[in-house]
């Protein structure tokens, strides 16, 4: 007769968008020949009606059940879609053979939310036979919070050191949360965790806020950065503090409470230890962190990267030279029109002339009475911090923002230049939202795609058409797919999905003729197990026409004329109206000239089968298994100390 299940843990949770929770929960070993299976109820306590409100985002958690998560190869019992009012069971087997960690589960349950911030009530219960006590199963919760959060300065820094801290900044892209970017962090902390040096931050201000601009999100970056650094509790950041709070938005506010509440325990004074930054974002959170850099530049003029150096700065499927150029011309219109904000507008590479002056606050209004209040906020703000500039010169101009920021002499040009090294990571297929030539910004010169796709090229699948890419990731977001139990056990011999690393030189921009000058690059090509060679050599000599990066068969092939080559001297005196005329080819062109004039870049390719915008990632542990060579080329390639 089968025994009766007894509750053992019940807890009820919210979570928000991109919110995580997991429980580690371990049987004692004395107590695990009583029992054979161990019950999981998870349920989903939104309202049934919930189901019908898509505009507001999937209703719908995930589930993950990990036995022995500290034990590789690891094989995760996966629930990728619990809807409202729906309950998931798994049941988990006991070892009788039991050794040291043999019965430990980490259960990990995530929201799936993505466009607002809603919550979703969350009943987690855990039930054991009848002869067990509750007190044999022992359980670690750990909150979004816990797990996401950054560690403060004061538990890192070993006693008597004053400096070397690295920090590491991560931000996430459009419609995303900091769960995007939590893989990324967590492997960067374990590569990093003997020498206690390393931080990781990911940047949360921007939940739901990603359309209204790039110049909005970067603020709030820029601000999250000052706060945490301690450079708000300096004399003129106080000023800058008091100008900005009062013009925050509702979820900016909070987080900017949060922060100010975490480093009211920290007695250290900016930089708190931190002598290094790091940053790191994935698609338009490399946009973001752009305009971030700059406006820190300029609103402390010059003082916060004196003080602290910047290290290393790295996009992952960053649309650098804006979207629209590579895409059938309908989305770049749709995007003109402001299809997802003014941050649509942004990427179309739209002239800012026929736009009204956007506020300098870091967040904007959604209503008319709220922008009343926000100006009467700001003139107040601004009386009480006198002598304090709250306008960041690249917010001047009529020109698309993109190639604002992208101008040698500007904010932005000006502290890329001293970070350490520049990288830019980008799919070379299968990236619907951003294409290769804008997140390597215009390809690697000696890279051919077309030998890469023929038969005898290193690819091991036929290049699919956009359309094809479309619809996989429509489908992979609606209906993720389960990796099968042989990929994880084999991810450890899987070939890496980096192809391809080049080191373009400062300089090395396209030419009238279509070709790149790349004086002394260093190339290096990375190859896995399927007929790609590893090699490394110096050239000095023209590279390959951009053209030989961009297939044939699409209808906005790259450009080999003289029409679409500009000097700067001539782009920086001519007038909006001229701006205004030039193709968005035109325009990237000229973005893609700026972030070469003066630095040298990395440009990595990487090549990934399904989904790649967010396999690159790893936006989903358990789901985006293709990505996690990827990510550990990252964590291993840089040094974070």
């Amino acid at each position: 007769m089968s025994q009766k299940p007894v509750l053992a843990i019940s807890h009820k949770v919210a979570l928000s968008v991109g919110g995580i929770i997991r429980y580690r929960l371990k049987l004692l070993p004395s107590h695990a020949k009583n029992i054979d299976k161990l019950q999981f109820r998870i349920r989903n306590s939104a309202p049934i009606y919930r189901n019908i409100t898509p505009s507001s985002g999937p209703w719908k958690i995930a589930v993950a059940l990990i036995r022995n998560p500290d034990k590789l190869p690891v094989v995760p019992e996966l629930v990728p879609s619990i809807s409202c009012a729906q309950v998931c069971r798994l049941y988990a087997s006991v070892n009788h053979d039991d050794d040291e960690g043999c019965n430990e589960w980490e259960l990990e349950v995530l929201s799936e939310m993505i466009l607002q911030p809603n919550w979703i009530d969350i009943k987690v219960e855990v039930y054991v036979p009848q002869v067990l006590l509750p007190s044999v199963l022992s359980c670690d919760y750990k909150d979004t919070r816990a797990i996401c959060g950054p560690a403060r300065p004061e538990d890192v820094l070993r006693a008597g050191d004053e400096q070397g801290l690295h920090l590491v900044l991560l931000t996430h892209g459009i419609h995303g949360s900091w769960l995007d970017m939590l893989y990324i962090k967590e492997q960067i902390d374990a590569h990093n965790r003997d020498n206690g040096k390393t931080i990781t931050f990911l940047t949360d201000t921007n939940h739901a806020g990603t359309e209204e601009g790039i110049q909005m999100a970067g603020q709030r970056v820029a601000m999250d950065i000052l706060e945490w650094t301690g450079y708000c509790d300096t004399e003129q950041g106080q000023q800058l503090r008091t100008a900005f709070a009062s013009t925050t938005s509702k979820s900016t506010t909070a987080t900017a409470a949060t922060t100010s509440a975490q480093n009211k325990t920290i007695a250290k004074p900016f930089p708190r230890g931190i002598s290094k930054v790091s940053i790191i974002g994935h698609s338009l959170g490399g946009l973001i962190n752009v305009y971030a850099l700059g406006f820190i530049e300029e609103i402390t003029q010059g003082a916060f990267f004196r003080t602290i150096q910047p290290a290393h700065f790295i996009t992952l499927a960053s649309p650098l030279l804006g979207v629209g150029f590579e895409h059938p011309w309908v989305l770049g219109y749709a995007l003109s029109l402001g299809v997802i904000g003014q941050t649509g507008k942004d990427l179309a590479l739209e002239n800012r002339s026929t736009k009204p002056k956007r506020s300098a606050s870091p967040a904007t209004s959604l209503s008319p009475a709220s922008s009343m209040v926000s100006q009467k906020h700001s003139a107040s703000a601004s009386a009480s911090a006198p002598g304090l500039s709250m306008e960041c010169t690249l917010d001047k101009g009529p020109e698309p923002l993109l190639l604002a920021m992208a101008r040698p002499g500007s904010a932005s040009n000006r502290v890329l230049k001293q970070f350490l090294d520049r990288t830019s990571y980008a799919n070379i297929e299968n990236d619907m939202a951003v294409k290769f030539n804008t997140a390597s910004m215009m390809g690697i010169p000696s890279f051919d795609m077309d030998q890469f796709f023929s038969p005898e090229g290193a690819a091991t699948q036929p290049k699919k058409s956009i359309y094809h890419s479309a619809l996989v990731s429509v489908l992979a977001l609606l209906i993720p797919q389960i990796p099968p139990r042989a990929r994880f056990l084999g991810i450890a011999d899987a070939p890496s999905p980096v192809v391809i690393v080049e080191r373009v030189e400062a300089g090395s921009v396209e030419k009238p003729d279509g070709t790149f000058e790349a004086q002394d690059a260093i190339t290096t090509t990375t190859t896995g197990d399927n007929g790609r060679e590893a090699k490394k050599n110096k050239t000095n000599k023209k590279a390959e026409s951009v053209n030989s990066t961009v297939p044939s068969d699409r209808s906005t092939s790259i450009s080999t004329t003289g029409s679409s080559s500009y000097s700067w001297k001539s782009a920086s005196s001519s007038s909006s109206n001229e701006v205004s005329t030039k193709s968005r080819l035109d325009l990237a062109l000229l973005v893609s000239e700026g972030y070469h004039t003066g630095m040298d870049w990395t440009k990595i390719g990487v090549f990934i089968e399904y989904e790649a915008h967010v396999q690159i990632i790893v936006r989903r542990k358990w789901y985006n298994l293709d990505g996690w060579k990827c990510v550990q080329d990252l964590a291993e390639r840089f040094n974070f100390t």
